[in-house]
């Protein structure tokens, strides 16, 4: 099992590395012609080396976490850890959350090194960075707190039922993070999101009513459009919907309101109820219900398997580690099930242009499609087989095409 374990890490990193320098090999294939216009000819030789800059940093950072990962299996610098723990406390759950806190924080020392570098390096000498240091440091503090309160609980409440109802645990622990899941999806934009960033409702005015016209012919009321200081930490520009039910909600970058004119903002927003209308909302959280099942299900009996621990330097059963390993053997499960899933995605997004198309925002979806890929410095030409295997939308061209072909 440690060589399995090994050697699954190994091919989780060389997976990620390859999707990176395909994508990379691919970057001077011709320009499909629908999008030839996005970029002029020094703005994409700008783009050819921020794309370079930003594969660079993540082979770095995958390299670094991968080799660190098989450090601590090799020098069984897991059971150090776990020893670390105990000697805080002898209750079994305390040790565990204090295992994977400890296991979690080293991790984060590994990363923040490399988000930085790129927050004000790389995005500050490309023009898109707008964050402080302070901004920064404080964001990541937020984040931890938030892991520590919500994972933290969440974890220390499936603890409980694993200890008090062994493995048959994962049906009451199924349960309770499909609900926590539903909790944070509803609170996302009345409280979390308010955590980092401020949401303002739209000032009443051209754009305000092109939305409520949107809304009549579409029949899809929306009670709550925001727009959210993302300038504070970026020029990107992005919009999104959240909740469902009376919980309904769309959150429009403010930087989206400094770029794109009102007709292609309305087709972004016709782009989301299209997504509410097609019930992609709903079919992802049955996605999601039957994903946690099986993962619940293989986690259950994963944690009878006592043996397993003696291969990587444990007298007994230890399980916070065995929540490590199990992360790490499931990912060839995650990679073959992402594929149907991200297939499935993009077709969602299809499905959505199409319901802006139909609403009569068919020109400035496609207007829109351009802008945010030049504002986001979008790849234009990535490679097929990434595309099969890791997006979760279709490329711009693609987007584009099919936009153009109901024109015909």
């Amino acid at each position: 099992m440690f060589q399995i374990t090994i050697a699954i890490v190994i091919a989780a990193y060389l997976l990620d590395i390859s999707m990176l320098l395909l994508n990379y090999k691919h970057r001077n294939q011709p320009i499909p012609q629908n999008v030839q216009d996005v970029y002029k000819e020094n703005e994409y030789q700008k783009w050819l080396q921020y794309t370079f800059e930003t594969y660079r940093v993540s082979i770095m950072a995958s390299t670094l976490s991968a080799f660190a990962l098989i450090f601590f299996l090799i020098l069984d610098l897991f059971p150090m850890l776990a020893n670390l723990a105990n000697d805080y406390s002898s209750d079994m759950i305390i040790q565990t959350i204090i295992f994977l806190g400890l296991y979690s924080a080293v991790n984060f020392v590994l990363r923040i090194g490399f988000q930085w570098y790129r927050v004000f390096n790389i995005e500050e000498r490309y023009g898109f960075n707008r964050s402080t240091p302070k901004t920064f440091i404080v964001d990541q503090l937020k984040s931890l707190l938030l892991s520590v309160v919500l994972g933290g609980g969440l974890l220390y409440i499936l603890l409980y039922l694993y200890q008090q109802l062994n493995h048959l645990f994962f049906l009451l622990g199924w349960l309770l993070i499909v609900l926590f899941f539903l909790t944070v999806n509803l609170l996302y934009t009345r409280i979390l999101i308010r955590i980092f960033n401020k949401l303002t409702p739209l000032p009443e005015g051209e754009l305000y009513d092109h939305i409520q016209t949107l809304t009549r012919s579409t029949g899809y009321e929306i009670k709550k459009i925001s727009v959210m200081n993302a300038s504070k930490r970026s020029t990107k520009i992005n919009a999104f919907f959240s909740g469902f039910g009376k919980f309904k909600h769309i959150v429009l970058y403010d930087t989206l309101l400094e770029k794109c004119g009102v007709g292609e903002i309305t087709s972004v927003l016709a782009h989301e109820i299209g997504h509410a209308r097609n019930k992609d909302v709903l079919k992802n959280i049955l996605t999601f219900v039957v994903q946690t099942g099986l993962i619940m299900l293989l986690l259950a009996w994963f944690l009878s398997a006592d043996s397993l621990m003696l291969a990587f330097g444990f007298n007994e059963m230890h399980i916070g580690f065995s929540l490590v390993l199990f992360s790490i053997l499931i990912r060839p499960l995650d990679v073959l099930i992402s594929i149907p899933l991200n297939a499935h995605s993009r077709k969602a997004e299809y499905r959505a242009d199409n319901f802006a198309a139909k609403a009569g925002y068919r020109q400035e979806m496609i207007n829109a499609l351009k802008i945010l890929a030049r504002e986001n410095f979008s790849n234009l030409t990535p490679h097929p087989f990434v595309v099969r295997l890791t997006y979760t939308h279709p490329p711009v061209s693609q987007r584009i095409e099919a936009l153009s072909e109901e024109m015909e």
